[in-house]
């Protein structure tokens, strides 16, 4: 398949991308954790939800995202009023900061295999 026609078959679905990010007090780290380990199960099966995945920080053993992909705006808005939103919500009292929800509209992507 010519990649014009991959781009034009992507270019048919919008996603949003959804990220909390959060920077946890370093002593209530596995608590905090195990409440969005449960959180990203549950968000799974949300519907409009492709993906539920959380990234550590590098650098600061404390700082993570939680990233979420949703088929449109209308579905990730509902998941921000749901129960399984205020479990996030709910974790605030043992973070450092406050945390940072962004939404992304992303209308394309490209996938390529790296190979030698």
């Amino acid at each position: 398949m010519a990649i014009g026609m991959s781009v034009a078959r992507q270019l048919r679905k919008l996603m949003v991308l959804l990220s909390f990010g959060f920077r946890t007090q370093s002593n209530k780290r596995d608590e905090v954790l195990s409440a969005v380990d449960g959180a990203v199960a549950r968000l799974r099966h949300v519907p409009g939800c492709s993906r539920g995945r959380v990234f550590a920080d590098t650098e600061d053993p404390d700082s993570f995202t939680l990233f979420s992909e949703f088929e449109s705006i209308d579905q990730a808005d509902v998941f921000l009023t749901s129960k399984e939103f205020l479990v996030l919500k709910g974790i605030r009292m043992m973070l450092r900061d406050e945390p940072v929800v962004v939404l992304d509209d992303v209308r394309t992507r490209l996938t390529r295999l790296v190979r030698e």
